[in-house]
This record gives C-alpha cells, structure tokens and sequence, in this order.
C-alpha cells in the first residue's frame, strides 16, 4: 500500500545501514581526518587524538564547541556559507564518523549527546571549552597503524598543537610559499556548491624521513602524488565525492604552476621526475622555465636524434645525443624550440656540404691498391676508392674518410690525416680498417667495435702468414730498408 509524503521535503529517506555500511567501509585515518578539519576550523589551539583497539577519542579546546545539535545527526546539514579556506564543506564528516562506530558519544559544551543501542540522546555535562568525541568501534593494530601514519602527515595550522597517541606532530621542514597562484576552489552559498577560480598561497614542506610526498589541503593530507615535495594549498580543493583524491586536471595544474615558478631553482633530480614530463605534455611552459629545464636535465651539447647515420656523425662532432623517443609529442615539440636536432647540428659544425673531387694521381696508386686488397680479404668484395677535398668552418669537424655503404665506395678527404704515399702507416692503415669496418652498419655500435677487432685481427694475420701480400702497398723506403 502506498503511504502519502507531505511537502518536498519528504522526498527522500536514508538508510541507516546502508549510510553505516558505506562509512564503515572508509579507512580509520580518513574518519579521523574529518574531526582535525572540524577542529582546526573552529579555531581550537589544541587537539589530542587517542586510537585505542576498542575506543577512538578526538578532545579539542575549540572554544565554541559544537554549535547545533543537529550537526552531528543530520546528514548533509553543515554551514550554509563558507569561505574557501574553511575545511569543511558537506555536512558529513561527523555523521560519517558516529556512523562507522558500534557507538558514540558527542560531548561539547553543556551537553553529551549519546548514540547506542537504545537510539540517540542528550545528557547535560560541565564542559566549558570544546569538544571531546568518543567513537567505540574494535580496530586492528594494522588499521591504527596505518591511521596514525596518516594522519601524523598533517600540518597543523600556525600555533595549533596536535598531539597523536601521546605525540606532538611537528611539521615538516619549509621549502617554498608561493603567492598568488590561480588555483579552482569551491565556495559555499545558501548551502550551494560554486566552483571559482581563485588567488591563493601554496607551501611546499620537504618530506620528513620515509614520508611520501602528499597533496594537502589547508594543512590535511589529500592523498599521495609523484612532485618531489608535500604541497599545502591554502584553500579547498575540488575532491572526489569520497575526499581522498582530487581532479587529475587540477593536479595537473598544480604542477605546472609549480614548475613554472620554480624551475630555475630546482635541482636536476628535481626537474627529472614523470610528473615534469607530465606537465611538458599538457601546458606550454615559459621561456625561463624551459630553459631551466634543458640546462639542467639534459647534458652539455646535447641534440635531439633524428636517425642512426646522422646521430653518430653528431656523435663524432662531440655532441651528446638524445633520443625523445617516449616522450609525448608535446614535450618533444617544446624542446626543439630549445635544443637543435642532431642534423642541423652537424650542418652547422660542418657547414653546408662543399666537397670537390679530387685526383691524386699515381701518388695514390698504392693507396687504392691496398684498399681493394683489404676489403677482399675482409668482406669478401672489392670496394672502391674516391678522393674529395672538404672545406669546413670548424676545424674539429674535420672527416679523415667516409665509407658509402650503397656503393661500397671508401672515400677519402686529402684535407685528412690519410698518408697516400704510404698506405701501411698506422694511422692511415687504422682509418681504412675503421672504415672498412663499417661495410655492415653506420653506428659506432657493439656489434661495429666486434667488426673492427675482427678486421684488425685478419690484417695482422695477412702480414704474418703472407707477407708478400701487402708488400707491394709499403712506401719505397719501407721496401728497400
């Protein structure tokens, strides 16, 4: 049978199971989180929390005490009008707590207000000051460890002393305050939640030992995050409906915010986490941060790669390459706004390509001689030889020789360090090897160096088990003598 509800008020009804199930199912530290934030915004100068295997006990000496009855019962019922730095903001953190326990006790000031088995009701006291909350709930050791872990990560506001289980939290060491940073809130009016940009402080604490970073929120740990500091944002912050994680979209502009105040002072460890990546990926930052970072995360001479053939001529040049592969294409897209690729850098070194063919005539005769010699010992096949002459700006640009895997054609800058009057030099013989060598691969790679020892090997072998084979390429002197 249908039973007549009078008035919109008389819509809904609450399950107190379920209500009871939902709350039961929270971690103990986050229950207790919600009486510190009650505490701290009634401006109470102390606080002592008690977890004990059968009782939990939260005492402040706010001075008002709980102001209605009703805010400890009725779900939802909470200040209509808040500012965003007050902590508090649904009306559930008490009735959450109440609600998780077998029962409670409520004792402000002049009165007890008791939730048992008979139901809920008030008894007067000679409380002045404060409020003391008991819940009687059985907790396990590893529950009360984890609850005291928690919240012993809180920063209490300035002169509020919080003591744990008989302890004095002390905060944390400062790193930073930064003014003034535009950051989403919520604002409570009539009752009703506005999302608002606003102006606010943001302090940066280092993590005590064996602490994680954490996201707080007006001195109360929101949840952990991967910034190398605990961040204290000195108003609300947008939350899940269970107030243990905030909006990924806000984190992430938290940390550019962050990063673009203070990357010129931070440390290369610092600039080297995921989460500057994360922010290269979804903002642009500013000129001074981003220089900030690539002096200090990449290396001296550092370019960008752009292929094996071209990253190892840079390699050559004495540039550090860096391969961006992984990276999102955002961030890569700052960076070569900062950070020349591997090609324009060896265009540079080298300048534009000016080689003129050469020939050196009978002087080089030997030379080519001793090239197709080798390269028929060494890779099977005979190669072909070509002289050019290359002009550069810089000096230590300089190429000895380059070898065209295509055309299996060695050739040879006469502006280099090639002896063609006397191919067997050391020097000389170690460039037609070192070229030679790569017939299989352009990169200076391990499989390269295993190639090169090889080669090595089987020309010292030629000269000892056929000596007359490369006696013809020696100089004339080194014949005669």
């Amino acid at each position: 049978m249908n039973q007549a509800r009078n008035g919109r008020s008389e819509w809904f009804e609450l399950s107190e199971e379920g209500w009871r199930r939902s709350n039961r199912a929270r971690p103990l530290g986050q229950l207790v989180r919600e009486a510190l934030q009650n505490a701290f915004d009634q401006r109470a100068s102390r606080v002592k929390v008690r977890l004990e295997e059968d009782e939990v006990r939260i005492e402040d000496d706010a001075p008002a005490g709980l102001a209605r009855d009703e805010f400890a019962f009725t779900v939802f019922l909470g200040e209509k009008d808040t500012p965003p730095t007050w902590r508090g903001r649904k009306g559930r953190g008490l009735k959450e707590m109440i609600a998780a326990s077998d029962r409670a006790e409520v004792e402000t000031v002049g009165r007890t207000l008791v939730f048992d088995n008979t139901g809920r009701h008030v008894k007067p006291n000679t409380r002045e000051v404060g409020t003391c909350l008991r819940l009687f709930r059985r907790t396990s050791a590893s529950e009360r460890e984890a609850a005291v872990q928690l919240l012993r990560l809180t920063i209490p506001p300035p002169g509020v002393e919080l003591v744990i289980n008989g302890r004095t939290v002390r905060p944390p060491r400062v790193k930073d305050s930064l003014e003034d940073c535009p950051l989403e809130t919520v604002e409570l009016h009539r009752g009703v939640e506005r999302y608002v940009e606003r102006p606010t402080r943001v302090d940066l604490y280092h993590p005590r030992p064996g602490e994680t970073p954490h996201l707080f929120e007006l001195g109360l740990p929101v949840e952990p995050h991967h910034l190398p500091w605990h961040v204290d944002v000195q108003q609300r912050i947008p939350l899940a409906a269970e107030r243990d994680a905030a909006r990924d979209a806000y984190k992430r502009t938290l940390a550019a915010i962050l990063l673009e105040s203070l990357a010129p002072e931070l440390s290369r460890q610092e600039l080297s986490g995921a989460w500057v990546t994360e922010v290269l990926a979804h903002f642009t930052l500013g000129p001074e941060a981003l220089e900030a970072y690539v002096a200090k995360v990449l290396p001296a001479r550092a370019v960008l790669s752009v292929g094996p053939r071209m990253d190892d001529r840079a390699r050559q040049l004495g540039a550090k390459v860096v391969d961006l592969r992984g990276m999102p294409l955002p961030a890569v897209e700052q960076l070569e706004t900062l950070v020349e690729s591997a090609e324009a850098y060896v265009e540079r070194m080298e300048g534009p390509p000016r080689d003129v063919r050469v020939n050196p005539g009978a002087r080089a005769e030997r030379f080519v001689g001793l090239v197709r010699c080798l390269s028929l010992e060494l890779t099977g096949r005979e190669a072909g030889v070509e002289f050019f002459e290359r002009k550069v700006r810089d000096p230590s640009a300089q190429v000895d020789a380059e070898y065209d895997r295509e055309r299996h054609l060695l050739r040879v800058n006469v502006r280099g360090q090639v002896r063609l009057d006397d191919p067997l030099e050391p020097r000389t013989l170690g460039i037609i090897l070192h070229e030679l060598a790569h017939d299989q691969g352009d990169e200076h790679d391990f499989a390269f160096i295993d190639r090169l020892e090889g080669f090595a090997g089987k020309a010292l072998r030629c000269l000892v088990d056929q000596p007359d084979l490369l006696a013809p390429y020696a100089s004339p002197k080194k014949r005669t003598g």
